[in-house]
């Protein structure tokens, strides 16, 4: 599989409209709430790690971000922490080879890319005082090697600081989802801005597959995986997404930003979510949450 991987990354960080058309994380205005879920504002997400980071360690420690593609946020945390050192990882060689010529280029020299299979860690014991998840982990299969790594790497006491997908694995929505979600495209969507579907269903799993073996591959199982792996969850903030990424998923690029019309559709969706988490009907399908070793 690791071959297919490779291949399905090294083609998605090289397109940045692919991203823009499948990820409804994307778009500024879920994205602004999404924060106000998890902050009660308006924080830039690399802003709260960069503090996050800043408050649990000190100048030479060693952070360690999993799955870091082009190393885009890598880079604003370097930039940021100058006297922590960064190290980041990826399957995608030839991505992580332009990322490399890139830092040379800005001169960034406390950020260190490598090439590594998550599937397939093996991570030097005690050398991390934070490992990073910034949305790279819910593609992990070998979940149980990965924890038994991170805790291996990290030294007593150190932090895993995550911001992860942790909904149903290989976007297998629940029958909730896909009720609530329908509802929502009838009776809140207009159909121009439905050019993909007009109701949920699930993803055939091996479409799924075929597109990206490792997408959401076990995501359902990484919160109790990483606390039976021995890193016990000291916070925990539900990121919702539940609702919006069925509706809204491979057609979010429809919404433009600057149009307020569009805007309040996707308010209409915001407080729908809200509504069903609040009931119980919904759990969160993303999560921002602090682990430590003991």
């Amino acid at each position: 599989m690791t071959g297919s991987v490779e291949d399905f990354w090294s083609r998605r960080h090289g397109d940045p409209s692919v991203e823009k058309h499948d990820n409804f994380l994307s778009h500024p205005l879920v994205q602004a709430y999404i924060s106000i879920r998890a902050f009660g504002s308006i924080t830039p997400h690399l802003d709260a790690v960069t503090v996050a980071l800043r408050e649990r360690t000190r100048p030479g420690s060693r952070v360690l971000s999993i799955g870091c593609g082009a190393a885009g946020k890598e880079r604003v945390l370097a930039r940021a922490l100058p006297d922590r050192r960064f190290e980041a990882m990826d399957l995608a060689g030839d991505v992580l080879d332009a990322a490399r010529a890139g830092l040379a280029k800005e001169g960034l020299a406390n950020l260190e890319l490598w090439r590594g299979d998550f599937n397939a860690l093996s991570l030097e014991a005690n050398r991390y005082d934070v490992v990073l998840g910034l949305g790279a982990i819910h593609h992990v299969e070998a979940l149980e090697r990965f924890w038994e790594q991170v805790r291996r790497a990290l030294t007593p006491g150190g932090w895993l600081l995550a911001q992860e997908y942790v909904g149903p694995s290989r976007f297998q929505w629940t029958d909730a989802q896909i009720a609530l979600g329908t509802r929502a495209l009838e009776a809140l969507v207009p159909e121009r801005l439905k050019p993909h579907h007009r109701k949920v269903e699930r993803i055939p799993e091996q479409a799924m597959i075929d597109g990206d073996p490792s997408e959401a591959v076990r995501s359902s199982e990484l919160l109790s995986t990483m606390e039976a792996g021995g890193l016990k969850t000291v916070a925990l903030v539900g990121a919702g997404g539940s609702l919006l990424q069925p509706v809204t998923m491979h057609q979010i690029d429809a919404y433009d930003p600057k149009s307020w019309e569009d805007n309040a559709i996707l308010a209409a969706l915001f407080r729908e979510e809200d509504r069903a988490l609040r009931a119980g009907e919904l759990t969160h399908d993303f999560a921002m949450f602090t682990a430590q070793r003991d």
